[in-house]
């Protein structure tokens, strides 16, 4: 007589833990379970087989998910003179395949090890989707369903437009069973991706002057970036044939595109944040995800379009974010048409990097260089004293403490740097001491 084994259980009767055990047959390789057939394989029959074939399938319909119509089949045998129900069970298509009042999560999830039924881990889930599913990051379906939509629900409404159930669907929040996608995920309330922005002081990536990691949906990470940005770059005021002209460091147009770029091109796959840096002398975007098939950077001038996460980039076309396809690149080029530098690209297979010069740095005259490194001391200050009093300068009055967050000096170090700071008439103490403040002094 046969026996259990990884392909192959027995059960006296059909019962729920019959269905984990089509769940994790769907889930691994396939199998069968016979119903009839006690544990030491001993067959003990049913008495209506017909009622049994006829109970099994319309529970496993009913109670698995996604739907096993195509994997799973009931048929009479004859052992030993009794009646045996046999469910077979193809492995399938589109795992994970989980019990539905448990949903997809590791209490929900079987897998098949041996002769016995396991829950799976959540990792093994996550392989199973990517395996199973060979659609785009988007499209797939969410690990997590307990998924809400305040700021995505605001910002079409500050569009005016529908987002109901019939716009989830459409838009390709939900799959066919009326699941939440990825999609769904990167724009919900719950979504844990991120962009990871930072100000630095110089041209080098030492000191942070401030930092940003972003939350929530990518809708409203994508403001909190946009503000960031808006904060920590600056504009200079011009005249010109009497005329007055304010240049930004960059041009708007070109870190929006950035920004999109960086979102609506990202490899969600590998985990890691798109990287925004700026710098003294250049705005720097690095996303995860290089140009998809086989595309060169001169063709993605040419206006051609061939988005990572589609999906994502309609919803972002619909809300007005980006205004036409296949044009970003070109229209950051155009952003610097009149200017002495342009953008560069880095492209790797895994890596999208973007690079926007910042236009004042490069046109400030040699006279407002010189005034500039006047105010700060002179060849007097030290570096470490420099970047101190330029943090007070730009964001004071400040606590120590509040200095302290922005630098990696020791309290005592910095203490010595304000002591400094105050000898040379840089920088004024004002309140006790649980109160004190600096602030820079203006000279008359």
């Amino acid at each position: 007589m046969f026996s259990e084994s990884d392909v192959i259980e027995f059960k006296r009767e059909f019962s729920r833990t019959t269905l984990k055990t089509v769940v994790a047959f769907a889930n691994t390789r396939g199998g069968i379970v016979y119903l009839g057939i006690e544990d030491d394989g001993e067959i003990c029959g049913v008495e209506d087989p017909d009622a049994t074939m006829l109970a099994a399938a319309n529970s496993i319909r009913s109670s698995i998910k996604p739907n096993t119509s195509m994997i799973v089949q009931c048929e009479r045998m004859e052992m030993n003179g009794k009646h045996v129900v046999g469910i077979r069970v193809e492995r399938g298509a589109n795992r994970p395949y989980y019990m539905a009042d448990k949903g997809m999560r590791p209490e929900g999830v079987y897998i098949r090890q041996g002769s016995a039924s396991f829950m799976a881990t959540e990792a093994e889930i996550v392989d199973m989707l990517k395996a199973s599913q060979k659609d785009s990051f988007e499209a797939r379906r969410c690990l997590h369903q307990a998924l809400t939509f305040s700021e995505t629900s605001k910002a079409f409404e500050n569009q005016k437009l529908e987002f109901g159930d019939a716009q989830l669907r459409t838009l390709g929040f939900v799959d066919e069973d009326g699941q939440f996608t990825n999609l769904a995920w990167l724009l919900s309330d719950q979504c844990t991706c991120s962009i990871k922005l930072a100000h630095f002081f110089g041209t080098k990536r030492i000191t942070f002057k401030d930092r940003l990691e972003t939350r929530g949906s990518l809708l409203a990470q994508f403001d909190q970036a946009c503000h960031f940005l808006a904060e920590h770059t600056h504009y200079k005021t011009r005249f010109v044939d009497m005329r007055r002209e304010d240049y930004d460091d960059y041009p708007p147009d070109a870190v929006r595109e950035v920004l999109v770029n960086a979102l609506v091109h990202q490899d969600f796959d590998s985990g890691a944040p798109p990287l925004v840096s700026v710098l003294e002398d250049r705005l720097e975007t690095v996303s995860h995800g290089g140009l998809p098939a086989s595309y060169s950077l001169s063709e993605f001038q040419m206006d051609v379009s061939v988005l990572r996460n589609p999906r994502l980039a309609h919803v972002f076309y619909r809300l007005g974010l980006i205004e036409a396809y296949g044009t970003g690149i070109a229209r950051i080029f155009e952003a610097y048409e009149r200017s002495e530098t342009g953008p560069v690209f880095d492209i790797t297979k895994h890596v999208f990097k973007v690079v926007l010069p910042n236009r004042n740095a490069t046109h400030a005259s040699d006279g407002e260089e010189r005034g500039r490194r006047d105010i700060h001391g002179g060849d007097e200050l030290g570096n470490q004293e420099r970047l101190v009093f330029s943090v007070i300068e730009e964001q004071g009055p400040l606590k120590r403490s509040e200095l302290q967050e922005r630098f990696d000096f020791s309290q005592a170090t910095l203490l010595r740097i304000l002591k400094r700071l105050e000898e040379k008439g840089l920088v004024r103490a004002e309140g006790n001491t649980r109160r004190r403040v600096y602030r820079v002094l203006v000279a008359e």
